[in-house]
């Protein structure tokens, strides 16, 4: 009910009481996100990013535990809108009837209904089956859990990738909550005996850093080398859970706070009233962090090994296929047949892939100008560096550094 004019104030002082009344309430939102892992409390690391650029929420959070379902009063909370991770079948018919404002961030149940931000899972596995390629392994594993649709579209987009170097037998998938229902010693006994059906050197992705590290520990039970012998990734990218493992874990990193903010952002349209997206958002992951759980080049040919270390350790001081050749000792037309042979293109392509990747990660981590970003991956040329970015990735530069970075609305 809107204020009535006090005696002696005016039409437009009452407007001002009003529109004053209005903008200090507060829309009321719930966040049902996990705490408890790093890739729950990214989400909420991109919801306050949102808030700090536009607020107006009012927020309730509690400490949450992965799976955890939804408190029973969600069901008859009367606030503006909600952001809910736990999403399930019956909990998405309550949000459809009480007609409240939804976004999805649910990684278990596909279509829900609901408007809906999550990680484009299949990239995630193509990217972790990339990187295993581009270290030279000419075959390639997969551990996952059973039963998992977010472990399962990892292992597609890693198939898709792996092609012929992927074989069924190379598949291992276990129940999640087993873990809980076993222990632990059954598990690792289980992963290790699967290991030692794989030929060897193997390149083996997990569906998270968690089964990542269930690998790595069944591998040191058996004495396999990692990474010569097999090397692993995971998914995550949680640095301290990383770093603890032995050797330090390789693990692809998804944009979970760009999902918190993207999220937010729709959130904001649909308490607007404004119609929900045709799609679900789908992120990609901001990219893979290499450590020693997979830092080996595993090439038949050593020249390729050699050639391949090279580059990425110089690629960005500006060298050129005269400084790889001068460093592995052989002719430009031998190093040319064999890396073309094994690694698919030519050194010097390699050289602008590297050099790509890393202008690719400064445009999203730092305020750099171009002329700066060129030089730092050793471009002198900003022209040039501008159009190879754009051939490689779509799009110039600046346009990607707008489209990608997650303080861009």
């Amino acid at each position: 009910m809107r204020p009535r004019a006090k005696v002696g104030e005016s039409r437009m002082e009452t407007a001002v009481n009003i529109a004053a009344l209005e903008k200090e309430r507060r829309r009321q939102v719930a966040l049902i996100v996990e705490t408890s892992v790093v890739y729950g409390r990214q989400i909420l690391s991109g919801i306050a990013r949102y808030l700090r650029q536009y607020p107006g929420w009012s927020v309730f959070l509690d400490e949450r535990e992965l799976r955890a379902p939804p408190p029973d009063w969600l069901a008859t909370w009367p606030g503006d809108g909600i952001i809910c991770r736990s999403t399930t079948p019956e909990w998405a018919e309550i949000f459809r009837q009480r007609r409240v404002p939804v976004v999805d961030l649910n990684d278990q149940y596909v279509d829900l209904g609901l408007p809906r931000v999550a990680s484009d899972m299949p990239a995630i596995g193509r990217l972790a089956a990339e990187h295993l390629l581009q270290r030279g392994f000419s075959h390639l594993a997969f551990c996952g859990f059973l039963g998992e649709t977010w472990s399962f579209q990892r292992r597609q987009g890693f198939a898709e990738v792996a092609g012929d170097k992927l074989k069924l037998e190379h598949v291992l998938e276990t129940r999640w909550m087993s873990l809980r229902e076993r222990p632990y010693e059954e598990e690792r006994n289980r992963i290790a005996l699967w290991l030692q059906t794989l030929p060897l050197p193997v390149g083996i992705m997990a569906c998270n850093d968690v089964r990542a590290q269930h690998v790595l520990d069944a591998c040191r039970q058996l004495g396999l080398d990692v990474p010569r012998q097999v090397a692993v990734v995971g998914v995550d990218n949680a640095e301290t859970f990383c770093e603890l493992c032995e050797p330090p874990l390789s693990s692809v990193v998804p944009d979970a706070e760009r999902i918190g903010y993207e999220a937010a952002a729709l959130l904001d349209r649909l308490m607007a009233g404004k119609p929900a997206p045709a799609r679900p958002l789908l992120l990609p992951p901001q990219g893979l962090v290499t450590r020693r759980s997979t830092d080996v080049y595993a090439f038949a040919e050593p020249v390729v090994a050699r050639a391949m270390e090279f580059i990425r350790q110089n690629a960005c001081q500006g060298i050129r296929v005269r400084d790889v050749l001068r460093h592995v000792n052989c002719s430009r037309s031998w190093l040319e047949r064999v890396f073309r042979y094994y690694v698919g293109h030519s050194p010097r392509v390699e050289i602008r892939s590297v050099q790509l990747q890393k202008a690719r990660e400064l445009l999203l981590t730092t305020d750099w100008k171009l002329p700066q970003i060129a030089g730092a991956v050793g471009m002198e040329n900003t022209a040039y560096f501008v159009n190879l970015f754009r051939r490689f990735y779509g799009q110039p530069p600046a346009r990607y550094r707008r489209r990608h970075r997650v303080d861009h609305p």
